[in-house]
């Protein structure tokens, strides 16, 4: 039997999963208690109560429809009423749609809730208040994993160390970087890796996507819209022209939602891809990157992502320069 343990920021992740997906990872419930050990520290499962409202307000942030203004002047156009009536019409539709969609957010009803309660119900979860003075000493002596005075992250791990026989695997899924490794995002780091074989004389196998833990080890589910957009991902890291990274970059922004991972891999791309980083400065490349990084905090992304920030804020700054240069020459003349 596999001890599985799936991380909050994982979780999470199934608010922005198709009905398909959700659907096909559903079937991973049924391996549960069969071949499958899953392990739930109360920790993870009150990130999961704290955070919701947070994910799910991030996946509703460009759910907006708005009538646009009409200058004076087309009122005088033949159509102008007929599409001001089919506008409005439109609104009062999406407004009663997005109305039953925040019934659902409030209720918990949302197709991932669902397949998150039909997780939970079947598994008991781990107390973890006797490991708080644990984790609280780790991190302040500056062992991983923990960040920004939380340890969070070093209560789970505890858990783990504790709950888990000597002598058996641990199959870690995380896109947090705190598990992983500061040179490449899809290893283990270092020293949880060598805690973890000297502690419990066994290893721990480390994935950051979901759909590298299902691929390798659960074939029959297959998270269809999530591959694709690993494999986006992967070709845009290797894109051999200006043209392919165009291409991809369009077929990127369909997506709404980013690990931690995700964004990890996307900023190697342009900071190491120069099929990408030529072209930053193109509106279509520039917009998918700002967008993304909008939404991360500097101090909680990797190197690669802390670069990528540097690119886009000296291309800002450089905008903001050329737009008051312009103003400047225009009162001028």
């Amino acid at each position: 039997m596999k001890n599985v343990f799936i991380d909050t920021n994982i979780w999470l992740s199934l608010y922005h999963f198709t009905n398909d997906d959700l659907s096909q990872f559903e079937r991973f419930k049924n391996m549960i208690n069969q071949n499958i050990n899953l392990i739930v520290p109360q920790q993870v499962y009150d990130e999961i109560t704290r955070n919701r409202e947070n994910k799910i307000l991030d996946a509703l942030k460009s759910f907006d429809l708005k009538i646009p203004k009409d200058p004076v002047f087309c009122k005088g156009y033949n159509h102008f009423a007929e599409l001001k009536d089919a506008l409005t019409s439109v609104k009062k539709k999406f407004d009663e749609f997005k109305k039953e969609i925040e019934k659902d957010i409030i209720n918990e009803e949302l197709p991932a809730d669902k397949v998150l309660k039909s997780f939970f119900d079947i598994v008991e979860f781990i107390p973890c208040d006797k490991y708080v003075e644990k984790a609280y000493n780790r991190y302040k002596i500056g062992n991983p994993p923990g960040k920004n005075n939380s340890y969070g992250d070093a209560i789970n791990w505890e858990c783990l160390l504790d709950n888990i026989n000597n002598g058996e695997d641990l199959y870690l899924i995380s896109s947090d970087k705190d598990y992983s490794s500061l040179i490449c995002n899809d290893n283990m780091n270092e020293f949880l890796v060598k805690e973890w074989r000297n502690k419990k004389e066994s290893k721990v196998h480390f994935y950051s996507t979901l759909v590298g833990f299902l691929n390798e080890h659960v074939e029959e589910i297959q998270l269809k819209e999530e591959i694709k957009k690993q494999e986006y991902i992967s070709m845009l890291i290797n894109s051999k022209s200006f043209m392919e990274t165009h291409g991809l970059v369009a077929l990127l922004k369909k997506y709404s939602s980013w690990t931690k991972a995700d964004i990890a891999k996307i900023c190697c791309a342009l900071v190491y891809n120069a099929q990408v980083k030529w072209i930053i400065r193109d509106d279509d490349i520039f917009d998918f990157y700002n967008t993304i990084l909008s939404n991360v905090k500097y101090d909680e992304v990797g190197e690669c992502a802390k670069k990528a920030f540097e690119i886009i804020k000296e291309i800002d700054v450089e905008s903001s320069e050329g737009d008051c240069e312009t103003e400047i020459n225009d009162i001028l003349e």
